[in-house]
């Protein structure tokens, strides 16, 4: 059966320190050696549920703000005859690994380790020494000088049989597919905001990236939402498969996969079958975009579809989205609910000029907040672009408590 892992692997100078002290006791004792300095958090372990597993994970470390630990020195399990650094936890990263156990012991086969609350954090250096090289390098090991550092713990990283499942990363506050994860140009982003962290530039924990993500709904809320009347939703703006808006709405994504997936993520966890979402233009955009249709494919709800358009200065009409999925599909729409009416549009140049109610549209995302905020109570607009909802779809009744408020 496959085994699971949840550890900790080291970066830049306190890597490269105990990566360089286990291939000197290598070269003088000829001893195998841990080639990945890391510090095991969970595991090795088992689980039928590896979908929860993934949950979970991602729940937890979205969960903790950074965690730091030190480097005080070298220890030994004389049992197993160990040679390891020993490492000095921080209350935050002690609490995340014992919370991180009590959560998956319903559901995964842990170690005993796993399972003591007084758990011994450290890096393994060597395994399993022989019996008679042991004491010798008992003796050298004393005599090196001890790698102290103070470390952030910058990402942790789920394995399933010794290979990359997901990883969690702490400054950039995103969970991370394999391709993510090993992609250098994301890490060298997490390399700069930990080194303006520890250069005192800016408080990490209030200067990350928000966690823009939508958690999977639990069952017990899924079966909840099951007995409740649908609902009715707006969102508009997407954009999937456009490179160029991450930069140009300064969107908190590493790159276009990562957006689309969470997206498309936060739209599905937000959304039941039942519930109505109106999205007000431009599914996709840019060259090599798929279609409306494609993306629409991957939605749940009942979606009414309102065409993103704008003329240019000819006067002539520019359409953005080409759909034939949904017969609902609509250039503006007049919806009511709870006794008021509402005009939905793409583009807010397009509302009448004798509408007196309140609109609502997308068109200009956060590019002219002061002009097209999120609620505009003296023109009676709300721009729901997709910038301004944290990136998922709002409920009617939340618009309403805002223009109520």
């Amino acid at each position: 059966m496959v085994h699971y892992l949840i550890e900790f692997r080291f970066h830049g100078k306190a890597k490269y320190s105990i990566k360089g002290i286990a291939i000197d006791l290598y070269h003088k004792f000829h001893i195998r050696t841990e080639q990945h300095p890391h510090i095991t958090l969970t595991g090795p372990f088992t689980t039928h549920d590896e979908k929860k597993l993934i949950g979970d994970f991602n729940r937890a470390c979205s969960a903790s703000n950074l965690m730091r630990f030190s480097i005080s020195g070298f220890s030994f399990f004389e049992d197993a005859r160990t040679v390891y650094v020993d490492i000095k936890p921080d209350e935050h990263l002690g609490m995340f690994r014992w919370n991180l156990s009590q959560q998956l012991g319903g559901y995964c086969v842990l170690t005993d380790f796993d399972k003591n609350r007084d758990f011994k954090f450290h890096a393994t250096i060597s395994n399993h020494v022989p019996l008679h090289k042991f004491e010798r390098i008992k003796d050298y090991v004393t005599t090196l000088q001890t790698p102290k550092f103070q470390h952030v713990m910058v990402r942790a990283t789920l394995l399933k049989g010794g290979i990359i499942l997901r990883e969690y990363d702490f400054l950039l506050r995103r969970p991370l597919v394999r391709r993510l994860a090993l992609n250098k140009h994301i890490y060298a982003k997490t390399i700069n905001l930990l080194e303006g962290h520890l250069t005192g530039n800016y408080d990490a924990n209030e200067s990350i990236k928000e966690d823009v993500n939508v958690p999977k709904p639990g069952f017990l809320n899924k079966l909840k939402r099951s007995f409740t009347k649908p609902r009715i939703f707006f969102t508009s703006d997407l954009h999937l498969d456009h490179e160029n808006i991450i930069k140009y709405c300064h969107r908190p994504f590493l790159n276009v996969e990562d957006m689309n997936r969470t997206l498309v993520n936060n739209w599905n966890n937000t959304i039941e079958k039942n519930d109505r979402v109106y999205f007000l233009g431009d599914m996709s955009f840019g060259k090599g975009s798929r279609s409306a249709d494609h993306w629409l494919s991957k939605l749940n709800g009942d979606i009414y579809f309102i065409r993103g358009f704008s003329y240019n200065v000819s006067g002539e009409r520019n359409q953005h989205d080409k759909i034939s999925r949904t017969k609902n599909v609509f250039d503006s729409l007049i919806i009511e609910h709870n006794g008021r009416k509402f005009y939905l549009v793409h583009d807010p140049a397009n509302i009448p000029s004798d509408w007196k109610d309140w609109a609502i549209c997308g068109h200009h995302h956060n590019n002219k907040l002061d002009e097209y905020p999120f609620i505009d109570k003296k023109n009676k607009r709300i721009n729901v672009s997709t910038e301004l909802t944290k990136f998922r779809p709002i409920d009617i009744d939340m618009l309403i408590g805002e223009i109520e408020d």
